[in-house]
This record gives structure tokens, sequence and C-alpha cells, in this order.
């Protein structure tokens, strides 16, 4: 069966109003998609940062419980650690002030590094000293 000249052209293709419309969603969505994207690197080096700080933490509670004298007076230890599927660097230094060092004391640093980064995620610096 034939069709009249000119019957079903409207059907095909988009009108303007529509190709507006999606111009509008889009519109709409760009700055939605890109505060998500954004939200989630927040989100993700907090949980990093969490992560780090309760590594140091570690660490140093396990050295409060050591006599600063049978502590290395000079020198960096690091050690490779994994938690949630990722792995973390934490080096431990001693003494890197050496003004803050003596027969009592040491001066301790602690850096927690991400796999990958070369700026650690955190740092933290104390003294221990012989009570």
């Amino acid at each position: 069966m034939k069709t009249p000249f000119g019957e079903g052209l409207g059907k095909q293709g988009l009108t303007l109003v529509e190709v507006l419309v999606a111009l509008a969603i889009l519109a709409l969505l760009g700055p939605v998609v890109g505060a998500f994207i954004a939200y989630l690197n927040t989100n993700t080096r907090a949980e990093l940062q969490s992560q780090a700080v309760t590594l140091a933490q570690e660490r140093l509670e396990a050295l409060r419980l050591q006599n600063p004298q049978a502590l290395p007076s000079s020198g960096c230890v690091t050690e490779s650690v994994s938690r949630r599927s990722r792995t973390f660097t934490v080096q431990t230094c001693y003494c890197s002030q050496a003004n803050l060092c003596g027969p009592g004391a040491r001066f301790i640093e602690v850096r927690v590094y991400v796999e990958g980064e070369s700026n650690p995620v955190y740092r933290v610096a104390t003294v221990f000293t012989q009570l």
C-alpha cells in the first residue's frame, strides 16, 4: 500500500523542543555530577587520612611500651601494612632533631604514606622520655 507524499515525514528525528528539553536536563545534571565526583574524592581522602592516623597511633602505642633508651638513636624503620585492600608505608624516624634526643629521651616521627604517593598522608612527632 502506497502512502501519499508527505505523510509520515513528521515522525522522523527529534523536534526542536525535544532537543531543548534534553539540553536543559544535561545542563542541570552537569553540576550535580561534578559535585558528586568532588564529594567522592573528598570522602576517599578522608578515609585514607583516618586509616593513616590509626596506623600512626598503633605504631606509637607499640613504641610507648618500650624503654626510650632501648630505641635507636638515629635512622628510620619502614614497614608495609595493608588495610582495607590498600597498602600503606609506615616510616618511623628516630632523633631527626638531635637536640631533642638524650640519654633518656628520643624524638620520634611517624609518617604514613599511601602506596604510590611521595607525600605522607599523615605525620606525627613526639618525644618519649624515661619517667
